[in-house]
């Protein structure tokens, strides 16, 4: 017997365990996408190879995913009470074909069909359940307002039979959610794309597999993108180097300094035409307190060398020469290519308790050479944006309420370690409602733009070892999901993630408040979040899926009244 469940976006079918809760309904924007699964196993047989079908009579795209599951081997994060045990957790999402042509092959041990050209084929067995995942509209086209039925069957690859069948009823509004207003970034590395496939950095081969993973990001809410026109000096031990990403060349010549950005346009236009709008500027300086330059490689008197890093004073006169240099060319090229307004450059990530003084100095050092851009870092203590060392905080989930309703500016941030008293992550250890629910809480405490360290970090800390999440999910830290939202793909492309899905629901779960805003007023979205959530802040544990469905439920049916 072949059982089949249909079931939200916002469940995990383990292999050994599968909800009872199952969906029949859904409904979205107009431009939305929606996604939900179709979970299955045998009863009886010992296996059985099959394909899955999408039927509708209307054109509503549809994209397919096998859903494949990897090792955790830790769940209990920053000591948080676990809500499953080690095992094989639900989170790559392996990209089926659309329909591709069927072919019929003999043995002796029968007929069977096969799908031509498909790489994950479908085999059902009777000791693990498993899931297909679909997302309908994908790419938020504009469709027109109804009724839609979906109809999803599994079919025999003997002889075509079905197996099982659902049809889920979609409901499409006559309204359209507002274009995104949220800045969100999680930073790229284009190191460890080069490492993990081999690939000279920055060559046409990297260009191509940067490409894949840049829209990927983007088809998933991620709209601002880490240039790295210096090597990031991120996650990097003191006195150590990760390899060079540097895409602006540097000369200097009779103490001279003269600067190349050709490589760096040609960077900016790939992300443009993926989807990216937004761009962020590596860092000026070292992290945790500003104490050093980055790694800066220059040709001087014909030789390549490296002319700053660790070993150079932040605070001394020769960088700050470098500086006085380089920023006026790079933000006239900015805002020559019409990113005045969309670049956002950094200092020194995570500035602690008693590095004041040196952020000072480095904020001291760009003067007013980044006016008209924006300016800020992550950090933990209010006292930077206090005394008026940043204008851009972007502060971590942790401790944002003391900055809440005192800046003008206010982005969130967080890592894997922010996991404690219901706070939203990603990490896969958490139920997925953990993840989506960040959304409504950036809409209700008016933030502005969002953060995230990894979208494809494969080191370890501190940018040590090189590992492959699809078999190594816990490679960094022990903590599988915290730095990266998409797995590699053997063929370089970027393979997404159920968890990524899911932060882009969140995401469209605030487009969607700030769309009834706009058509009612923001009381009437206060009254719904409280009436769900209760006041809204950065520690609102859903408690389980159906919350969260009901709550986007109800934000949908007060845009149709």
């Amino acid at each position: 017997m072949f059982e089949m469940r249909l079931v939200s976006s916002l469940y995990r079918v383990f292999p050994e365990k599968c909800p009872s809760k199952q969906i029949g309904y859904l409904s979205a924007a107009a431009n939305e996408p929606v996604s939900f699964q179709a979970a299955f196993r045998l009863r009886g047989d010992t296996s059985k190879a099959m394909m899955v079908n999408v039927r509708s009579k209307s054109a509503l795209p549809v994209s397919t995913y096998l859903v494949g599951c990897v090792p955790v081997m830790h769940t209990d994060t920053a000591g948080i009470a676990k809500a499953h045990a080690p095992g094989l957790f639900p989170d790559m999402l392996l990209r089926k074909r659309t329909d591709p042509p069927l072919i019929r092959e003999g043995a002796p041990w029968g007929l069977k069909y096969y799908e031509k050209g498909e790489e994950h084929l479908l085999h059902a067995g009777n000791d693990a359940w498993q899931a297909v995942w679909f997302t309908l509209n994908e790419d938020g086209e504009t469709l027109p307002p109804g009724d839609y039925a979906v109809k999803i069957l599994f079919e025999s690859a003997e002889d075509r039979s079905v197996l099982a069948s659902k049809t889920l009823t979609v409901r499409v509004l006559p309204t359209s959610l507002l274009p995104q207003k949220l800045i969100y970034t999680n930073w790229f590395h284009c190191d460890c794309l080069a490492d993990y496939y081999r690939v000279r950095i920055f060559s046409d081969r990297f260009f191509r597999i940067f490409e894949n993973y840049v829209r990927t990001a983007a088809r998933h809410g991620m709209n601002m993108l880490l240039l790295p026109a210096f090597t990031p000096p991120l996650d990097t031990p003191i006195g150590g180097e990760r390899m060079t990403a540097q895409l602006v060349k540097v000369r200097l010549d009779g103490g001279q300094y003269s600067f190349d950005f050709s490589l760096m346009k040609k960077y900016i236009d790939i992300a443009r035409g993926a989807g990216i709008t937004h761009f962020e500027h590596s860092h000026l300086f070292t992290q945790w307190g500003a104490k050093a330059a980055p790694k800066i490689i220059a040709e001087v008197n014909g030789h390549t060398k490296r002319i700053f890093g660790w070993d150079t004073d932040a605070a001394g006169e020769q960088y700050r020469a470098f500086l006085r240099a380089y920023l006026p060319e790079v933000t006239a090229f900015l805002r020559a290519e019409g990113l005045e307004k969309k670049t956002l450059f950094h200092l020194s990530d995570e500035p602690g308790e008693g590095m004041e003084d040196g952020y000072r100095k480095a904020k001291e050092a760009v003067g007013d050479m980044l006016d008209g851009f924006m300016l800020g870092d992550a950090l933990s203590h209010y006292s930077y944006y206090e005394k008026g060392l940043t204008d851009l905080p972007i502060c971590v989930t942790r401790d944002i309420g003391t900055f809440i309703g005192r800046c003008e500016h206010l982005w969130a941030y967080y890592t894997g370690g922010q996991v404690q008293d219901g706070l939203s992550n990603r990490v896969i250890a958490l139920p997925p409602e953990r993840n989506r629910i960040l959304g409504t809480e950036l809409y209700a405490n008016r933030i502005e733009g969002f953060l995230q360290w990894g979208y494809n970090y494969y080191y370890d800390m501190l940018s040590h070892g090189l590992f492959d999440p699809k078999t190594n999910p816990c490679g960094y830290n022990h903590t599988a999901g915290s730095c990266y939202a998409v797995y590699p793909g053997r063929n370089g492309e970027a393979i997404p993630s159920a968890s990524q899905k899911v932060f882009y629901e969140g995401i469209n779960d605030m487009r969607a408040l700030e769309t009834l805003e706009s058509m009612k007023g923001r009381g009437a979205c206060e009254a719904l979040t409280e009436k769900h959530f209760g006041q809204v802040d950065f520690h609102v544990d859903p408690g389980s899926p159906e919350k969260m469905l009901n709550f986007r439920e109800d934000v949908n049916r007060a845009m149709m009244r």
